[in-house]
This record gives C-alpha cells, sequence and structure tokens, in this order.
C-alpha cells in the first residue's frame, strides 16, 4: 500500500500542475524580448523606429523605464528584406536551407554497425534487429548534438586579447564547423569496433565505448577535451591559431550533461527527448531544468549580476529570456531526425518502451521555437539595415571592442534579432499568402501554403546564418559584436 501522505502529495501535485500554468520557455523569448523592444525609450532619436507612443503607455514593465536601448529595428528594411526572402524562396520553390548533413560536417551514424559483426543479446528476429539499430543510430546521433551544443559558443576570444579597450590583437581561425567536425570523429571511433548491447534494458544507452555516451561525458577533464579534440582542429600556423578557448567551462558543461542524464534521464537522450511528447517546447523546458548551463538569461533587476534563481526567472518580469543553446538543440534534433526522415511505423511486436522512441524528434510545434540570438543573424540583419545601432554601440562593435556580459548592449542586441526574425516571419507568409489569394491555380495555391508552412523563424534563423557564413567568407560583412559569454 502507499502511505498516506504520499498520496497528498501527489494530489497537491495534480492539483498545482492543473492551476499554475506551464512554463513556455519559447513563448517566454518572444513576450519578454518584444516587451525589451517596445517599451524600452531609445539611446538616440534616430532610433525611435520600433517603439510607438501607444506601446510606451500600456503593457510596460515599469522598472525598464531605468534603461536605455541602443537598437532599432527599421520596419521599411525589415518589410523590402521580407520581399527578397519571399523572391528568393518563389525562384528556389523553396526557402534555400542547406540539409543537416549537407556540407558533411555532423555524425549521421550512417555507418554505426556497418559491416562489424553486432551481437545483440535476444533471440530476436532480424527485423528487430534493425529496429533496434536504428534506435541506436539516433541515441547516438542525439547525444552528439546535445555535447556539440553544450559547448557551441564563443570561439573567437584567444589569449592574446589585450589593452584595456578589449580590441582584438591575434585571430583565433576555429569556427562551429571545426567543432562539428571533430565531435564527429570522436563519434565514429567506435563505429567500426565490435560491440554488444544488451536489450532487455527499458531504454535505447549507448555503449560505453562511445566518446560522447553519458558516462564518458561525466568523467570528461579538461586535459581528457584538449587531448581529443585539438588533434582534429586545423594546424596553427604563424598568423593564425585554431584553438577551443575556455576549455574548463566546456569540460564542466559536458560533465553536467553526462551527469544530468544519468541522473534525470536513466543516461539516455531518447527517453529525455520522449519525455516531451513531441513538443520542441517542452524539450526546450526538460533541458533547461536538467542542465543549468543552459540556462540563458538576464534579469534586468540585478544587472549585470543576474543572480535570481531558476524558479524565480521563470515568471519573473524584468527577466529577459533568450535561451539559444537550448533552443537550438532541439532545432538540430529535429533537423537530423525528425524533419528528413519519414515518420517510422514500429512492428507489432515491438517493445512497449521503445515504440515511443521511434518518433519522438518529429515535432509538432516547431513553429514554438524562436530564432537562436548569437553574433551571426544580428550582424547579417544589420548589414541589410533591418537592424539599427546607436552609434556608440555602432563605433565599438566596428572597432571589436568587448561587450560587457549582460550589458544594455548586448541585450538590445539579442533582444532586436528575436523580434525582428519573428516580423520577418510574419512579412513573409503574409506575401506567400496574399500570392496565394490571388492565384485563381488551386495546385498553385497549394504550393504556396506548403512554401509558407516551411517558413518559421528557425528555417529563417538557419537562411540568415548560412547567407552569413558567404558573406562573411568573401569578406562582405562588417564584425560581429563581441561578448564573452557561455551562451553563443
Amino acid at each position: 500500500s502507499v502511505p498516506l501522505q504520499i498520496i497528498i502529495s501527489r494530489r497537491q501535485t495534480l492539483f498545482f500542475h492543473s492551476v499554475l500554468p506551464m512554463f513556455s520557455p519559447t513563448a517566454s523569448v518572444r513576450s519578454s524580448c518584444r516587451r525589451w523592444m517596445e517599451t524600452v525609450p531609445p539611446l538616440e532619436d534616430g532610433l525611435d523606429l520600433t517603439a510607438t507612443a501607444s506601446s510606451l503607455r500600456s503593457g510596460h514593465n515599469p522598472s525598464f523605464y531605468n534603461f536605455k536601448r541602443s537598437v532599432a529595428i527599421d520596419s521599411s528594411a525589415l518589410n523590402s528584406f521580407a520581399s527578397e526572402i519571399t523572391d528568393s524562396i518563389l525562384a528556389n520553390k523553396s526557402l534555400d536551407v542547406t540539409e543537416w548533413d549537407a556540407d558533411g560536417w555532423h555524425y549521421t551514424g550512417a555507418h554505426h554497425f556497418g559491416g562489424v559483426a553486432v551481437a545483440i543479446e535476444c533471440a530476436v528476429e532480424n527485423k528487430r534487429k534493425s529496429e533496434f539499430k536504428e534506435l541506436m543510430r539516433m541515441e547516438r546521433v542525439a547525444l552528439y548534438i546535445l555535447a556539440m551544443d553544450a559547448i557551441n559558443f564563443c570561439f573567437w576570444p584567444l589569449s592574446g586579447v589585450g589593452g584595456v579597450d578589449g580590441s582584438i590583437k591575434e585571430k583565433n581561425g576555429l569556427e562551429y564547423e571545426h567543432l562539428a567536425i571533430a565531435l564527429r570523429k570522436l563519434a565514429e571511433m567506435d563505429d567500426a569496433t565490435d560491440n554488444i548491447y544488451v536489450t532487455n534494458h527499458p531504454n535505447i544507452i549507448a555503449a560505453s565505448s562511445y566518446e560522447l555516451s553519458p558516462s564518458k561525458l561525466a568523467a570528461m577533464t579538461p586535459n581528457k577535451l584538449q587531448s581529443l579534440l585539438q588533434p582534429h582542429f586545423p594546424p596553427s600556423t604563424s598568423s593564425q591559431s585554431y584553438e577551443l578557448p575556455n576549455i574548463q567551462r566546456r569540460c564542466e558543461l559536458l560533465k553536467e550533461l553526462g551527469d544530468g542524464l544519468m541522473r534525470n534521464h536513466d543516461g539516455s537522450a531518447l527517453s529525455m527527448i520522449s519525455k516531451a511528447n513531441r513538443s520542441a517546447d517542452a524539450l526546450v523546458r526538460i533541458i533547461l531544468d536538467s542542465f543549468p548551463g543552459f540556462r540563458d538569461y538576464v534579469d534586468t533587476s540585478d544587472i549585470p549580476n543576474t543572480t535570481s534563481g531558476w524558479e524565480t526567472a521563470k515568471s519573473s518580469p524584468t527577466v529577459i529570456h533568450f535561451y539559444k543553446r537550448a533552443q537550438i538543440a532541439v532545432a538540430d534534433i529535429w533537423a537530423a531526425l525528425g524533419r528528413c526522415q519519414p515518420e517510422f511505423t514500429p512492428f507489432a511486436d515491438s517493445e512497449s518502451s521503445y515504440k515511443q522512441l521511434h518518433n519522438c524528434c518529429h515535432f509538432t510545434d516547431m513553429n514554438a521555437v524562436t530564432t537562436f540570438p548569437d553574433y551571426r543573424v544580428p550582424q547579417i540583419l544589420r548589414n541589410v539595415g533591418v537592424m539599427k545601432y546607436a552609434s556608440s554601440l555602432a563605433k565599438a562593435v566596428d572597432d571589436q571592442v568587448e561587450l560587457e556580459k549582460s550589458g544594455l548592449d548586448e541585450i538590445s542586441i539579442r533582444a532586436a534579432t528575436v523580434v525582428a526574425v519573428e516580423d520577418l516571419v510574419q512579412k513573409v507568409k503574409e506575401k506567400l499568402g496574399s500570392m496565394a489569394v490571388m492565384d485563381d491555380s488551386a495546385i498553385n495555391r497549394s504550393k504556396l501554403d506548403k512554401l509558407s508552412e516551411d517558413v518559421s523563424a528557425v528555417t529563417i534563423d538557419w537562411y540568415l546564418w548560412q547567407q552569413g557564413e558567404k558573406l562573411d567568407r568573401q569578406n562582405l560583412l562588417e564584425p560581429h559584436h563581441r561578448v564573452r559569454t557561455t551562451y553563443y
């Protein structure tokens, strides 16, 4: 029998869950960033491009009046840019976004089990073995993505950054793709080894030989991480280094990831993902609750310390939410294991605990996820005139001077990025929708509707990021802002 106090506790839990609204991290990002842009007065008169008299008088957070925002959104430039994106969609018959591993950077698990005599400890038919192998591939890819996005931040600093002005004295050539490729090579290390997998466990658990398994991550040390990654980076030259900065903090975040998966999710990434019930927003929330290192927010009542506790931050009206790495982890999982893969119909005799895992990455609410406010997207939005910087901020960014972490300039850049992409999505959808209304052909209307469905903050972010990467390689972009942060 269950003790009375436990029964009462469960009833209380059910009661509170039915009364208190569930924290939605993606909705919090949208609402807090828009509130910042619409209620905080501009630093300069020329920046008053988004706030209106009515928005400053109603629905505001009074504490925001202590601040001045240094970024504005030019609605005319945004509309023009939305037209340019719409024209590109029509010309390409899709939003020009590359697939998850089009460049060969990422781990896909395609060669795991390939040509290897793998012993599976249960007498099952070949179809069941095939089913298990696919779930194990998904588990390994999900662990790769979580590990990558746990340490996917701030590649540019070097020990050569010096001077009281924080100006850049040396260049670090390390980029996102170098980290993605290095981690891919670690993930592939045991692809061609004999492994014995036990399938009587209720979850899919990666073998201990997998370098990105939770047990390996939990035991990570800075020296070990350095020795694993550095050999896979390009060799440094006399003019350019390739090194992963802040190795200590990155090691701590990987340990946190491994510990959190083992403590809260039975050591299985798919177990964690399945708890979201195919909701991207729910998975962002689960990641934030499980791994404190992903909690990317600023409490404006305590700038620059931002020390409010997590439970308080969820509902505080003074908090600006961003959650870049948590959201991009969910988007990467969707891109790798949901978006590009057909939904799987489990075999009738599949283990009941495994059935829910097959399609757990086919999220039904990807439109809830916002853009990922980091360096590249605001850089390109400024380049096309959508985002306008105050003169003091523009000079600091152009001179490559570091901005204060969680300072007003950084908040303004990131909040404006979220709002600008949200408005771009709306404008592009409106333009495609108006074309569908005017088109006499039902077939063409259907195609336009499908094109519109594919436009979201996530796909627009990918589009902007890819355009920015191309322009940056051609040296056609002005510098991006610089902040020493572990959040992007």
